[in-house]
């Protein structure tokens, strides 16, 4: 499994999760309303933390996918988008110093 098959599974991965978390978040808050006779503002207040708390983890689970890929990135020794346009900028500058010769003075 190559790390880009690695880094794809691991982004569906997330999204799954966060598609299933408020899936399950809904019916859990709907079960406690019913079983623990939970008011409607406080299964309102109950789901938005609970959905605080998913979003937490979601972007954390952001944050350690793009360390994965940044560390992964690194130790294949590839150059990033800013070092590139940086070098590009360079190049220009230095085919910018240079004339052409003339064929004439062959």
């Amino acid at each position: 499994m190559s790390i880009w098959d690695a880094l794809e599974k691991a982004a569906y991965t997330g999204l799954g999760l966060a598609a299933l978390t408020k899936d399950k978040l809904d019916e859990a808050v709907d079960t406690l309303k019913k079983e623990r006779g939970l008011t409607e503002e406080e299964g309102r207040r109950l789901a938005e933390e609970m959905k605080d708390g998913a979003e937490a983890a979601r972007k954390k689970l952001d944050e350690r996918v793009d360390e994965a890929v940044e560390k992964a990135l690194a130790e294949m020794h590839l150059a990033s988008r800013k070092e590139l346009e940086a070098l590009k900028a360079r190049v220009e500058i230095l085919e910018s110093g240079l004339e052409p010769k003339d064929s004439s003075e062959k």
